[in-house]
């Protein structure tokens, strides 16, 4: 059974919790400044931005190795844009898959020189000049920009008909300058681009 004095109690009591409840409910209002509380919110510092880099093979073409044609040279042209920090694009690598022949993976691009036509572009480029390991070297990929030019491989005792129209595929694999890996999409050995 509550007495009166049980009650009187139980009434000063939750009288005390609430008057307790709003006075801190207003010295937590936005605005108010209460020495008694530090500010326990954390400074954000904004995140530092990395190189977001997009490899895209633009055409290719498949030609025998001069002065050795039991090889295969494929000469690529790839882009590769940036919309993050600025980088370069490095450690350029091929993989060629032809079901049921080869699985061929981490192969390193070699230097070409000479002047050629592209095939289905009807323009001559400079091999030289073009080679995008030398060009990605040296020309950092700024935010917003692109960077194009061409990777030739060669693949030993292979023809052109051991890859063609058979769903022979390629993709490019590299880095950017903080070591980041990006790849092409499949592209398909034969394929009109």
């Amino acid at each position: 059974m509550i007495t009166v004095s049980t009650r009187s109690f139980l009434y000063a009591a939750l009288l005390a919790a609430i008057l307790t409840g709003c006075q801190t409910r207003r010295t937590s209002e936005p605005g108010s400044a209460s020495p008694a509380q530090p500010n326990t919110e954390a400074v954000k510092q904004p995140a530092a931005e990395t190189p977001s880099l997009i490899g895209q093979v633009a055409s290719l073409s498949l030609y025998p190795v001069p002065n050795n044609p039991k090889n295969l040279a494929i000469s690529v042209v790839v882009t590769v844009s940036n919309s993050g920090s600025t980088s370069n694009a490095q450690g350029w690598t091929l993989a060629v898959n032809s079901p049921g022949k080869y699985d061929l993976r981490g192969l390193q691009p070699v230097h070409v020189n000479g002047v050629v036509a592209m095939p289905g572009t009807g323009t001559r480029v400079d091999l030289d000049k073009e080679d995008l390991v030398i060009k990605s070297r040296d020309t950092p990929i700024g935010k917003g920009a692109t960077l194009k030019g061409i990777l030739t491989f060669v693949l030993a005792r292979t023809s052109a008909a051991d890859l063609s129209n058979n769903n022979s595929t390629l993709v490019i694999h590299f880095k950017d300058s903080q070591g980041n890996s990006y790849q092409t999409a499949n592209t398909k050995i034969g394929a009109k681009r």
